[in-house]
């Protein structure tokens, strides 16, 4: 009898791990470059941090480059409509996720809808992403259970285990938004948990994964200073959005490069 409580055990704690990776899918079919009126900002120049805690977790940080002229509701608006809006620049109309990275995402779409009903990414809503960072691909959905204003907490999901959190946080300073993501990656799970957490840190977020995510981060959250104040004007119009370009969406990226 005990034997087979002990091969029990042993499954429910491998079975979850097994399903984890069995269930990964394969590589993501990248979408071409879009050739987008704006240049991207030096990463390096960028504040980031991440380190593994003494429960196995991963702890990562990320200070986002200044965003001038835009307020944390501009900013929170955008997330909301990210994943069902679309484009258009120069005749050819994108979805919106496309032009937050020229060259790194693929789709995201809404799961399930916020509990109340809203449409788009909103409290409650289960949302799906692809995108990959340099040569690592990466796919998931995150549960949004916190937004508002000043920001919203992600609870990633893989085969039903919530393996961290990713918290957005906006925060109103003179002159426009101070943006700042904190990330947790692993499982508090008895047994499986260290199990996982030595998987994810191992095989998925290993530390050249992690600078290559930081740098898509700041790269991405760093181009809304050449589109959202743009695109928010527009806000009453729908979903739909025109983007002009501008010789002042040049200048700005010069700036940024400083």
């Amino acid at each position: 009898m005990a034997k087979w409580i002990s091969l029990l055990v042993v499954l429910c704690v491998i079975a979850p791990l097994l399903a984890l990776i069995l269930l990964l899918p394969g590589p993501i079919v990248r979408d071409a470059p879009r050739e987008l009126p704006w240049v991207l900002p030096d990463y390096r120049l960028g504040n980031t941090h991440w380190d593994v805690g003494e429960d196995g977790r991963i702890y990562a940080e990320v200070e986002h480059f200044f965003l001038r002229d835009i307020s944390p509701e501009m900013v929170s608006w955008f997330y909301r409509y990210l994943p069902i809006s679309t484009v258009e620049y120069r005749g050819i109309t994108y979805p919106l996720y496309h032009i937050f990275h020229p060259t790194e995402h693929g789709t995201f779409r809404v799961l399930e809808p916020a509990w109340d009903g809203t449409p788009g990414m909103g409290f409650g809503s289960l949302v799906e992403r692809e995108e990959w960072f340099g040569p690592y691909d990466s796919r998931g959905a995150a549960r949004v259970v916190e937004f508002s204003d000043a920001g919203f907490l992600a609870i990633p999901e893989a085969a039903g285990i919530e393996i961290g959190e990713v918290r957005h946080t906006f925060r109103q300073v003179e002159g426009g938004t101070q943006y700042r993501v904190d990330a947790t990656i692993g499982s508090t799970l008895p047994v499986i948990g260290p199990l996982l957490n030595w998987y994810l840190r191992n095989r998925v977020f290993h530390p050249e994964m992690l600078e290559q995510w930081q740098r898509h981060q700041l790269e991405e959250v760093a181009s809304l200073q050449f589109f959202l104040r743009d695109l928010y004007a527009q806000r009453h119009n729908g979903s739909a959005f025109v983007l002009q370009r501008s010789d002042q969406q040049g200048g700005d990226a010069e700036k940024h490069r400083e």
